[in-house]
């Protein structure tokens, strides 16, 4: 089962890149070697076993880009996650085959698969996460100084780790519940107390390496910072859309308008796949609907045994769902700190069912973990491993075959689209340009002969003055066979006649 799953991410890595992972894979080829430049306050320690992996694949002869070092590392971790929740789930419920369709299910659901197949550091903070609560399940003993080790390990992959401290001091407590009250808090302070040992020092460290000074102030801001465009938000309307929508999305998630591509029958088979299993579920859930009261009602009666983990789950999953109501709620992939949470949940109201004596097999699970994964294998798994599911990619990969290595790329802000097209174009060479020196700069590149083109944020610029409108008129090229602007995406790229242009200054 877990190799099914390897194979299946490694076949079907994403072409749809979360713009960090772009950023990660630059900053790990622009490294010179193991520094500072590596540590971000957000995902700490993310990019050094990157970059070693990186390193290492070089060393070997492997040709291989940073991103795709990251993702191959992800899918590995992401397999890795899935076996330690089989464990949780075997541990808890003693079914095998309740065990193997919830880890299918997470395994393959629409954001944990995209994300395994992705450059990111979600994936590896989870794992870890997965651990710390694998060992503090009631029924095992307390080993306080492991499982700080693990959430600790979990914090530096992704800040967000930290919502789950508190889930941990309860299930320490829950293993310690036959012991005398004043012993109880012994195991908590010896988890707390580690797991801060081993955390601050090492941001706080970090933050020296990265700035110069402890300057305890600046260390709260660096420690604290986001993306400035997103933060806190208390629209209650708008935040309720995006936590439900973001729950969909988490499990089932694609595009139908792929279904449009005719050049491709894989994707009108696997239409067809869909609606015979959606036939086949709904079938066997209406035919055995009465069956459904009484595995509901074995869930309230005989489901006390799963309490501890019960609780354990809702926790987990209350502390995420309040906070991301108000951070970021737009942001689906934060949701993976607690998808773990949602499948143990749920199996703690099906392992009742599933152990009484009128339990009869009917694979109705089965079927809808096809159907779900069938969907997402359809919908985004598969198209959104080819290049043309991403435009921006596609686009990018198109001026690889016109800018020749050395070409200039003049821009005035930096954004996630012109780190994309850099990305995939690493012989350019992208200068940050003021307007009022263009000119200055064109003499000097007259001379050297290399190629001059603008980007989407320097034409901007340049046409929201009429000085700069001008001088695109008699110094640019407009290129509309490189251009991408929809109302999705604006991508625009404009050559630059240095002789022209000189000549007619």
């Amino acid at each position: 089962m877990f190799a099914g799953i390897l194979l299946a991410y490694l076949a079907l890595l994403t072409k749809n890149y979360y713009w960090d992972g772009i950023f990660f894979a630059q900053t790990i080829e622009d490294a010179p070697n193991l520094n500072a430049a590596l540590l971000h306050p957000n995902h700490l320690i993310y990019n050094v076993p990157g970059y070693l992996l990186y390193r290492i694949a070089q060393t070997m002869g492997i040709q291989l880009r940073a991103v795709e070092v990251l993702q191959i590392l992800n899918c590995f971790v992401g397999t890795a996650a899935a076996f330690v929740l089989f464990r949780i789930l075997i541990n808890s419920f003693k079914s095998i085959y309740l065990s193997a369709v919830l880890t299918l299910f997470f395994a393959l659901s629409a954001t944990w698969w995209k994300f395994s197949t992705d450059a990111d550091s979600y994936i590896p903070s989870v794992l870890f996460m997965l651990i710390s609560f694998y060992l503090i399940l009631p029924n095992r003993r307390p080993r306080p100084f492991l499982v700080a080790l693990t959430h600790a390990l979990s914090m530096c992959f992704h800040q967000l780790a930290v919502l789950f401290f508190p889930v941990v001091v309860i299930g320490i407590l829950l293993q310690t519940s036959s012991g005398p009250a004043g012993r109880r808090i012994v195991p908590v302070v010896k988890y707390s107390l580690t797991a801060f040992l081993l955390t601050f020092p090492l941001f706080y460290y970090s933050f020296y390496l990265v700035t110069g000074t402890f300057a305890f102030t600046s260390f709260l801001q660096w420690v604290t910072t986001f993306s400035p465009e997103h933060g806190f938000t208390f629209n209650a309307w708008d935040n309720l859309t995006y936590t439900l929508r973001g729950h969909s999305r988490l499990f089932a998630g694609g595009r139908l308008g792929f279904l449009r591509d005719p050049g491709d029958p894989f994707m009108v088979g696997m239409a067809g796949v869909i609606l015979i299993l959606a036939v086949l579920f709904f079938f066997k859930l209406f035919r055995h609907f009465r069956e459904l009261k009484t595995a509901f009602s074995h869930a309230l009666k005989d489901g006390s045994r799963f309490y501890p983990v019960r609780l354990l789950c809702v926790l987990w999953i209350a502390f995420y769902v309040v906070f991301l109501f108000f951070f970021i709620p737009q942001n689906t992939f934060y949701r993976l700190f607690y998808l773990p949470g949602i499948i143990v949940l749920v199996g703690t109201f099906i392992a009742p069912y599933v152990d009484s004596r009128d339990y009869v097999r009917r694979y109705r699970a089965l079927l809808f973990l096809a159907l779900v994964a069938t969907v997402n294998l359809t919908f985004s798994a598969y198209p959104y491993a080819q290049v043309r599911a991403n435009p921006p990619l596609a686009l990018a990969l198109e001026m690889k075959k016109v800018w020749p290595p050395g070409t200039i790329i003049w821009f005035a802000t930096w954004n996630t689209d012109n780190a994309l097209v850099r990305y995939f174009n690493p012989a350019t060479v992208w200068v940050e340009a003021r307007p009022d020196a263009l000119d200055i700069q064109l003499e000097e590149l007259r001379k050297r002969g290399a190629p001059v083109w603008l980007d989407t944020t320097m034409i901007d610029l340049q046409e929201g003055t009429p000085e700069g409108k001008h001088w695109l008129e008699t110094h640019a090229i407009k290129r509309p066979e490189y251009e991408l602007v929809n109302s999705k995406y604006r991508l625009r790229f404009y050559e630059v006649n240095v002789t022209r242009a000189l000549d007619g200054r």
